[in-house]
């Protein structure tokens, strides 16, 4: 049942992603699709820049945790188990990760809290970037600024208070049949955490903005706006349990969000030229770390 649903899903989602180049197949054809192989370097580059500092902020979750690894054992697991992603179901990147950082003398409840504190991290700067990136939008009011940043801003404050992140932390333990864990963290830490995980997504933002430049020759939105857009995307492509990362659910967000600023057609295609893009650079990176 469980396998119908998910392939019902991406055949719906791709199903609305061809219909919109059906549609506007005249469009698209008729523009003038010049590919500027400088602004993809730059992309390519500092998503691969990105990509290095997510294994680095890994690394430092561990460290917190007190178990220490080299940077090029942290990179080549952490980038070797990412390509479970792209198999149905958000568990085999971590059970990937659990395996091969015992290898590596970590322990299963301290690699599995790890993972939990990342993704907690993660989702939560997401969402609170989209947030203060809004004010850049073009038509937003002071006053929708101020609602948004209050619906999303501070229940992310509220979320990463230690005394939060330990229950929720514990309660997944739990679920997975391992030993409490006392953090130990506090507030300080993590809203530096929180300012660093802000850099990464940021850099993911012009990233994407020279990856859009190098199919896309018109104007294009603020960088803080892509940050911003990139960034809840990718919280909603992870919270999609049904088809591996992300896929689908992170395009039609894309295209959603992007068509405030492109017609719907160049937002699909723009979504569509991400995934490529992201599957070539976690494919780069895997790489990488096969051969270190």
């Amino acid at each position: 049942m469980c396998r119908a649903l998910q392939v019902a899903v991406v055949l719906m989602i791709a199903g609305f992603l061809f219909r919109t180049l059906y549609v506007s197949w005249g469009e698209i054809v008729a523009y003038d699709w010049d590919l500027d192989y400088r602004a993809l370097i730059i992309a390519l580059s500092l998503m691969l820049c990105a990509a290095a500092f997510y294994a680095y902020l890994w690394k430092l979750v561990l460290e917190r945790l007190g178990t220490t690894l080299s940077y090029r054992k942290s990179y080549r697991i952490f980038f070797l188990s990412q390509l479970g992603r792209y198999i149905p179901g958000k568990i085999w990147s971590i059970l990937g990760l659990v395996y091969l950082s015992q290898k590596e003398g970590v322990s299963e409840v301290v690699s599995g809290a790890s993972v939990v504190l990342q993704l907690l991290l993660q989702v939560v700067s997401g969402i609170m970037v989209f947030a203060v990136t809004l004010p850049f939008w073009h038509g937003m009011d002071l006053k929708t600024d101020l609602y948004v940043l209050f619906f999303f801003f501070l229940p992310g404050l509220v979320l990463l208070h230690p005394a939060v992140v330990n229950r929720g932390l514990n309660l997944a333990l739990r679920l997975t049949g391992q030993p409490r864990m006392e953090l130990g963290w506090g507030y300080g830490y993590l809203l530096g955490q929180l300012g660093l995980w802000g850099v990464f997504w940021l850099v993911n933002g012009v990233a994407y903005y020279f990856l859009i430049g190098s199919i896309y020759s018109s104007t294009l939105p603020p960088v803080p706006v892509l940050a911003g857009i990139f960034a809840v995307a990718w919280v909603v492509g992870f919270l999609n349990l049904l088809t591996p990362a992300g896929l689908g659910t992170m395009e039609v967000t894309l295209v959603f969000l992007l068509s405030f600023y492109f017609p719907v057609h160049v937002a699909t295609i723009i979504a569509l030229w991400t995934r490529v893009a992201r599957t070539a650079i976690d494919l780069i990176s895997a790489g990488i770390a096969w051969r270190l």
